[in-house]
């Protein structure tokens, strides 16, 4: 006779392959040792042993639950069982919170049996309780519900252990980034230059300017082999400033030194401000630092000292922003920059402009922006962000 499972029974996987010729090997040479759980004359725990005793023509033996939780029962057995990762068991957490959402609103009925899945004193977010059954953080369990319903492969890997929790939502937050860029992407396709702003595709060594810039507002790459670089603007940025423009460009700390003697060949050293952003900050391995802020280091031409406004040396973003280039700054950011410093009306470039984000706040504060970059992708998004400012 063929004893069915019951629904609770299959929130853990069934054991296959080697996994499965194993025990029931065992079974057949030593017996069945652990009792099978049944509940409503179905097998509530023990499915992988019942199949077993059937491969093995072994007689199975049973022991009736009579408790009044089934459910938690289950769980806490297969947990002690299983060396299950927090990431696993958060993903094993939610095939039971419809359960226990479906009992915040009335008793669950299984094949129309009346079961009490949640006793009386359990009332409450349905999530923490099924977190605190599984002995995981809810955030866990909420990352495993997401991942189940927008990346369903993601969640598999993180539920046969393949993959951290948090690195399958680095990679789903990833895909969304990936998914919006390339909307950009195909817009910034079709998008004609403005009269208020241009983005051209180009090396920023032979790129030849169509006018002279009040300021030139960048964020070159930080990496020791791109120091060369900082030469190449400064050298650009001779010809591209107006008289009594300023050159300001972002800069790693490490090589600092190396920056301001590549900066100093073609222009003149004039400040270096403070740029502030929020959240876990970089550090300076090679000399045990971590630092709390970002170096904004400013230049003007050797023939005409800046002549604009006066400003405070520090600047803060709100927040980090990645979605649109992995070296992206904030919006909050960049106009910070852009408002202390420029006036409404002066033109800005940026010279390695990425995905615009300084040329859309030059353009939200009312300044006419040109932005240049050597990758097609990041000017097509710059078009596209930059267009949906006009």
């Amino acid at each position: 006779m063929t004893v069915e499972f019951h629904p609770i029974a299959n929130i853990f996987p069934l054991i296959e392959g080697d996994d499965f010729d194993r025990l029931a090997a065992d079974i057949q040479n030593n017996g069945l040792l652990e009792s099978i759980w049944l509940y409503e004359d179905k097998i509530l725990d023990g499915r992988n042993r019942y199949n077993a005793c059937l491969a093995s023509k072994t007689r199975p033996k049973f022991r009736e639950y009579r408790g009044d939780n089934p459910l938690a029962f289950v769980v806490s057995l297969n947990l002690e069982r299983r060396h299950l990762t927090p990431s696993q068991r958060a993903c094993l957490a939610i095939d039971i919170l419809p359960f226990y959402k479906q009992a915040a609103k009335e008793r669950l009925k299984l094949n129309n049996t009346s079961l009490e899945l949640i006793p009386d004193s359990q009332k409450g977010n349905a999530r923490d309780f099924v977190a605190e059954i599984f002995n995981v953080n809810s955030r866990y369990v909420q990352d495993a519900e997401t991942l189940n319903k927008e990346a369903p492969e993601l969640f598999q890997e993180a539920r046969a252990g393949l993959l951290h929790m948090k690195e399958a939502m680095r990679e789903l937050k990833q895909s969304k980034r990936e998914a919006e860029r390339e909307k950009l992407r195909r817009a910034g396709e079709l998008v004609e230059a403005s009269k208020r702003w241009h983005v051209y595709h180009g090396d920023i060594e032979t790129w030849k300017a169509p006018r002279r810039y009040d300021f030139i507002i960048t964020d070159p790459p930080y990496p020791e082999k791109y120091l060369y670089l900082y030469e190449v603007l400064s050298r650009r940025a001779a010809e591209w400033l107006k008289p009594g423009g300023l050159l300001i460009a972002m800069s790693a700390h490490y090589y600092l030194p190396e920056i301001y003697k590549r900066l100093d060949e073609h222009l003149h050293y004039f400040w270096t401000s403070s740029y502030l952003v929020p959240g876990k900050t970089a550090g300076v391995f090679q000399k045990h630092i971590n630092t709390q802020w970002k170096p904004l280091i400013m230049y003007e031409r050797k023939d005409a000292p800046y002549h604009g406004r006066a400003f405070a040396d520090v600047f803060k973003s709100e927040k980090r922003d990645k979605d649109h280039h992995g070296w992206g700054q904030s919006e909050s950011g960049m106009l910070d920059i852009v408002s202390k410093i420029c006036t409404p009306g002066q033109y800005i470039l940026d010279p390695f402009c990425g995905a615009g984000t300084t040329l859309v706040s030059g353009l939200a504060y009312g300044c006419l922006v040109d932005g240049l970059d050597l990758d097609l992708d990041s000017v097509n998004i710059s078009k596209a962000r930059l267009n949906e400012q006009i």
